[in-house]
């Protein structure tokens, strides 16, 4: 077996597992474990709705890898960056849930938006060793819009913490 045989083997692979969950989630897991009230007037504020919309989101991804034509040439195939050691990926997913443990422990502190913003930079640093202005943007703006929606149209309370009362 060759090295693209293989990796057309993995992804099909991974296709299919992505499949099966996407179909176990959207036909017993949701269905089962997730409650949903009759009364909600709105079909995007249904508990339901976005576990449904990620479920399918998968099940497309699934199909995406079962179904396409990812065979590469040798020359592609070397052209390829090089993957990083295994122990400096190990260390950023040590470091990564470091911090998603740090973020639940301040949130009763910091609040949900401005623990999410400085964990969204943390995050951002690990992946890419970097944090640029746009990355810092996107960290302050997706989290405030995000109460914003939540407080404000959806009527749901989002936890403030002691540092700072948002509207």
């Amino acid at each position: 077996m060759t090295i693209i045989q293989g990796k057309f083997m993995s992804n099909r692979a991974l296709g299919l597992l992505c499949s099966v969950i996407a179909i176990f989630l959207w036909f017993y897991a949701i269905p089962q474990w997730v409650s949903a009230p009759s009364n909600v007037s709105r079909l995007v504020l249904s508990p339901t709705f976005w576990p449904l919309i990620i479920a399918a989101l998968i099940g497309l991804c699934g199909a995406y890898l079962l179904f396409i034509d990812n065979r590469q040439t040798a020359d592609e195939i070397e052209s390829l960056e090089q993957p990083e050691n295994r122990t400096t990926g190990f260390i950023r997913l040590f470091m990564a849930a470091v911090a998603m443990v740090l973020f639940l422990i301040s949130v009763e502190t910091a609040g949900l938006v401005i623990g999410s913003m400085i964990l969204f930079l943390v995050m951002i640093f690990i992946v890419t060793q970097t944090i640029s202005i746009r990355f810092f943007v996107i960290a302050v703006i997706l989290p405030v819009a995000l109460y914003g929606f939540f407080a404000h149209v959806a009527s749901v309370a989002i936890p403030q913490g002691e540092w700072m009362q948002l509207p």
